[in-house]
């Protein structure tokens, strides 16, 4: 059984009946998922609709996630003035209810993405609503054969695409990844480009990719676009419900093996993630990005990149929640 979020009754009030329709051909919802996190609405400025406006695969999700995704123009913003003592290389923060930047540093300077990249191609393939009942079979030419790239997909496995975005985007499946290019209309060698393209669609100016596992250091992004992302894949009424999920349940051929979500702090009683991602490469080093609900019902979003060691990652986020909580 997959792991979802969404109810049939929030979902109509969000996304409307033509993505009901979408969702029914869907995994079944699990009997203790979490409900959807109500969508924030956004007054359209004038200045904002001159600056960006929501890409048109954003607008056919309906008027509710267009309200949305405003957000993320407010996003181009200076912090409050906020201090904090962070290891990581580079870090932003966002409250997505204030529209206010809490933390920068170093948020415009480029650095290898890692597995974040994985959030980009997830918004890729959901830009073009696949059909995600249709079954992949993982192939050698998907094997991304470099240091530290790994996969739980075995070559001849055929599984649907509800599984490939689960295991990329829960477990961080680089193997995954690669089979979800698959799912869309163009060759998949034109995947990246779609990517690119995307990724400047959601105001991701300073950022670039080259594939779409994020194995290759030559995948560059900010910790504010990648902030951008991973709202964005909160937002989004499907990927949202699959980049939360503290476990993916897989069809890989002759069984079902569940994926364990990489976001080590799914389990806080404090925190409700709303999407998570962790990256790591050796160059990369650690990173993190989501977008959280605290107890007191703050949503952050926020990205952290290049920590030096997986615990120092993780002391940061929590230093940003736990500050602005």
């Amino acid at each position: 059984m997959r792991w979802f979020h969404l109810s049939l009754s929030s979902f109509l009030v969000t996304c409307g009946l033509a993505f009901a329709l979408l969702r029914s051909t869907g995994p079944a919802a699990s009997p203790t998922a979490l409900p959807l996190a109500p969508v924030v609405a956004r007054i359209i400025h004038p200045a904002q609709d001159l600056a960006w406006s929501p890409p048109d695969w954003v607008v056919d999700l309906g008027p509710a996630t267009v309200d949305a995704a405003w957000t993320l123009s407010e996003m181009d913003g200076d912090a409050v003035g906020t201090s904090l003592q962070l290891s990581s290389r580079s870090a932003f923060a966002f409250d997505l209810d204030s529209g206010e930047v809490l933390v920068e540093k170093r948020p415009d300077d480029p650095y290898p993405a890692a597995s974040l990249t994985k959030l980009v191609t997830a918004l890729t393939v959901a830009s073009v609503s696949p059909d995600l009942d249709e079954r992949i079979c993982i192939t050698p030419e998907m094997w991304p054969g470099w240091p530290g790239a790994s996969s739980k997909l075995n070559t001849g496995v055929c599984t649907r695409g509800w599984d490939l975005l689960g295991a990329a985007l829960v477990k961080s499946d680089n193997r995954a990844a690669y089979a979800l290019t698959h799912l869309g209309p163009w060759p998949s060698t034109l995947f990246v480009d779609r990517m690119n393209e995307v990724a400047a669609g959601l105001g991701m100016g300073s950022s670039s990719f080259v594939d779409p596992s994020g194995a290759l250091d030559e995948n560059l992004a900010t910790a504010r676009d990648l902030t951008k992302a991973v709202t964005m894949v909160a937002l989004h009424p499907l990927l949202g419900s699959v980049a939360s999920a503290p476990f993916w349940d897989t069809d890989v051929g002759d069984r079902v093996r569940r994926l364990a979500t990489t976001n080590k702090l799914a389990g806080r009683d404090d925190l409700v993630f709303l999407a998570a991602k962790t990256g790591y490469t050796d160059t990369a080093r650690h990173c993190f990005a989501g977008v959280v609900e605290t107890s007191t019902g703050r949503r952050i979003a926020l990205t952290v990149l290049g920590a030096g060691r997986s615990s120092a990652r993780w002391a940061d986020v929590r230093r940003i929640v736990d500050r602005f909580r």
